[in-house]
């Protein structure tokens, strides 16, 4: 599940190798560019990460650093070549700061909720509540947030990040039950209806995906995540029927390493780009310095060496003519684990070249 939240945290405050009004801020699991001054290490914060949707008050005071059409939600963006990934409220924006414990989630209370990608209306269609169990969402964080609960030397799996509209089915098989859904609805506990033209739909049947579970399974819930493709503008990857890749499988609510995913199955998997060993670099990093008092405090942080950082880049491989931009990758530990919050180790590195829109950036 997705570790959303907004919440008070310790700031932790260390010196920005490119800007002398500017310092970063390592906050939980984020890091953001701040005033310098404005803030010292210890300084209780409320942290509004990126994807945030604003409204109301803090809406109008933040607009025009905002992104989306109606200028409501929070974007990553660099600043003097670092990753802010989120903003700092003021205290004055914050009725009850002081009553607030660290840690805690106050997004309902600020009425600050969390950016889902609509669905395009050639997808939608009618909906119902389901009931199964096991069933669990698939997100993706960025890389540069979680680099450092990655281990040096482990098996990772670096997949293309195919840009169409997140698709999930899950089937019973004791029961032969199945639910297909998008996100977003899985989310609020809603699946689809299988209707005549519903694309995601159209999909599971084109590829057979039940089929294909029942011939790999004997018993549990199957539930398979992927992208719906073409959906989007200008990424069509060959395609002109609704198809489906695959990039992950759960029994039971847990995910099996993708070499382990029957033939059947894999014939629709993401192209990987990568299996093998994390060679992971580290740095040094200077938190607080007065040379004065021969003060000096660092931190050694992990940092993805370049060569896999630059896999981000290129063509598409899901054609097999490399007839679009990639939108990035997909970074994960072979065996699926958790970051130190909790958080699914599923990281994302976004090629410079891409964009929402889907247009490619000259």
């Amino acid at each position: 599940m997705s570790n959303f939240k907004v919440s008070k945290e310790r700031i932790e405050l260390f010196v920005h190798p490119n800007g002398d009004a500017l310092e970063l801020g390592k906050v939980g699991s984020y890091q953001v560019v701040v005033q310098k001054g404005l803030y010292v290490t210890g300084d209780e914060v409320i942290f509004a990460p990126e994807k945030s949707v604003l409204t109301g008050q803090l809406k109008a005071e933040y607009e025009k650093y905002l992104s989306g059409p109606d200028k409501d939600r929070v974007k990553a963006v660099r600043l003097r070549n670092e990753i802010s990934s989120g903003i700092i409220i003021p205290k004055h924006l914050v009725p009850n700061f002081e009553s607030y414990t660290v840690g805690v989630d106050v997004s309902e209370d600020l009425g600050i909720t969390k950016y889902e990608p609509p669905i395009p209306v050639h997808l939608a269609g009618s909906v119902t509540r389901f009931e199964m169990p096991h069933i669990g969402n698939h997100d993706c964080e960025h890389a540069n947030v979680y680099v450092n609960d990655l281990v040096p030397g482990e098996r990772v799996v670096i997949t293309e990040k195919v840009h169409g509209s997140q698709f999930i089915l899950a089937h019973e098989i004791e029961t032969e039950k199945t639910i297909v859904s998008s996100k977003g609805m899985l989310k609020a506990g809603l699946s689809l209806q299988d209707e005549e033209g519903n694309t995601y739909w159209m999909a599971s049947k084109n590829d057979n995906i039940v089929g294909k579970i029942r011939n790999s399974f004997t018993e549990g819930v199957i539930q398979v995540f992927g992208e719906v493709i073409p959906v989007q503008k200008g990424y069509n990857y060959g395609q002109t029927n609704p198809t489906t890749r695959l990039f992950d499988v759960r029994v039971n609510g847990k995910s099996i390493p993708y070499d382990m995913v029957s033939n059947e199955l894999r014939e629709l998997w993401v192209p990987i780009i990568y299996d093998g060993t994390l060679n992971l670099e580290s740095k040094e990093v200077v938190l607080y310095e007065d040379e004065s008092r021969g003060i000096r405090k660092t931190r050694v942080d992990f940092i993805l060496p370049k060569d896999v950082v630059e896999l981000c880049k290129g063509k598409e491989l899901v054609s097999g003519k490399e007839l679009h931009i990639r939108e990035g990758v997909v970074l994960r530990p072979y065996i699926d684990r958790d970051a130190k919050d909790g958080t699914k180790l599923r990281l994302k590195i976004i090629n410079p070249a891409y964009k929402e829109t889907g247009e490619e950036i000259n």
